[in-house]
């Protein structure tokens, strides 16, 4: 049951990324700004961390192969995306101390640059007409605020949980 426990917390994040959507106010605040859950690329931050660097990156693979099957039309970008992130996450941990508040930052970190590559994907191919100034006022600014309240909230009890697991793994 153990060994179920990292797919599970992975499968959580995921989906609790809908669910928020769906359970979001659709009021005036919401007509004006994107507040987009990042809750995965949170958990696949810390996993790196706190699991390890090949666990981390074959989750960021088949749960971004995933994400562009239910949530895009174009396959590959996060695939690719958190494949790279969990990568480069876990090269700034060789020059970083393994610490909670670290783990944040490199999370918000990590938000912005898929963000970013998400939306200069989208330019590229003609998807948006959006200005980067309006991307970052109504879409990364709030994208990062709302997923900053989530890590205040559930970053050192997700930390605990990811500790345990590897603790329980080393134990088997």
């Amino acid at each position: 049951m153990k060994k179920w426990a990292l797919p599970f917390l992975a499968v959580l994040c995921f989906v609790s990324e809908s669910i928020f959507v769906d359970l979001w106010p659709k009021n005036e605040l919401y007509m004006h700004y994107f507040f987009v859950p990042r809750f995965f690329l949170v958990f696949l931050v810390f996993t790196t961390i706190y699991i390890g660097k090949t666990r981390a990156m074959v989750y960021g693979f088949i749960f971004g192969v995933l994400y562009d099957c239910v949530y895009t039309e174009l396959l590959g970008v996060y695939a690719f995306a958190f494949t790279l992130i969990a990568y480069i996450v876990s090269k700034a941990m060789k020059v970083f101390y393994q610490h909670w508040l670290i783990a944040c930052f490199l999370s918000l970190l990590s938000i912005t640059i898929l963000e970013l590559y998400v939306y200069g994907i989208q330019l590229l191919i003609g998807r948006t007409d959006m200005p980067f100034e309006a991307f970052c006022s109504e879409r990364l600014w709030p994208t990062l605020l709302l997923n900053a309240v989530f890590l205040i909230l559930l970053s050192y009890p997700l930390k605990q949980w990811l500790v345990k697991i590897k603790r329980f793994e080393r134990e088997e």
